[in-house]
């Protein structure tokens, strides 16, 4: 079976980071939990992409073949869209945007050098070469904010005009003014397309590697 990568959304403790444990437990293969703030670009402050196979390996008791059939769950990845940019540093990638390039070929399927002993890369160090073209890679997050995305496109171009009119949960979240219910947070984040993904602010080609889009309640 071809491998079909998994982006999540669902607010705070609803359950992401358990299903995607219970996935692994299920299929018995190698798991870990990585966080997506922690990760930079290379040559920024911060954790190397590839620091994720290295811990994927150590997660299968450094059997490379193992590691290249586990599961990578990356937490926090709407933290690393364009629009979490608020100050310009020299050693912080703010944007994450260089985040999201650096794990593109990973998410597609390459071979990866990762330091032996981990940590920064380092051209004498020995390495070891990951394919990573049969692990499955679950990303998620809270994607607070994403709904009002979706009723931009989903309701942008209907208003509620006169004095008798009745004006929606929806129009009133979508100004501002109030806040959806869950439910029907729920039922819009079931709308979601790849299109409201990017405007929210990752890169398309980042969401284009997620074929299988869920919400969670």
């Amino acid at each position: 079976l071809d491998k079909s990568n998994v982006l999540i959304m669902g607010p705070t403790g609803s359950g992401k980071t358990l299903l995607a444990k219970t996935l692994a437990k299920i299929v018995n293969v190698p798991f870990v939990i990585c966080d997506a703030t922690s990760l930079t670009q290379a040559g920024y402050v911060g954790e190397d992409v590839e620091q994720i196979l290295y811990r994927l390996v150590q997660a299968a008791g450094n059997s490379l073949a193992a590691a290249q059939q586990g599961i990578v769950y990356i937490d926090e990845v709407d933290k690393i869209t364009r629009k979490a940019e608020q100050n310009v540093s020299i050693t912080r990638d703010v944007s994450g945007e260089g985040v999201q390039q650096a794990l593109l070929k990973m998410l597609e399927g390459t071979v990866v050098n990762v330091p032996e002993k981990g940590g920064r890369k380092n051209p004498r160090e020995p390495f070891v070469q990951v394919d990573t073209k049969d692990i499955l890679f679950i990303c998620g997050g809270s994607f607070v904010g994403l709904e009002k995305t979706i009723m931009k496109r989903t309701h942008g171009r209907k208003s509620s005009i006169g004095f008798g009119d009745h004006v929606s949960f929806q129009s009133q979240a979508l100004t501002g003014d109030k806040e959806l219910p869950h439910a029907e947070r729920d039922a819009v984040l079931n709308k979601v397309t790849p299109t409201d993904l990017t405007k929210y602010g990752l890169i398309p080609e980042f969401v284009g590697r997620f074929p299988v889009l869920v919400t969670l309640g």
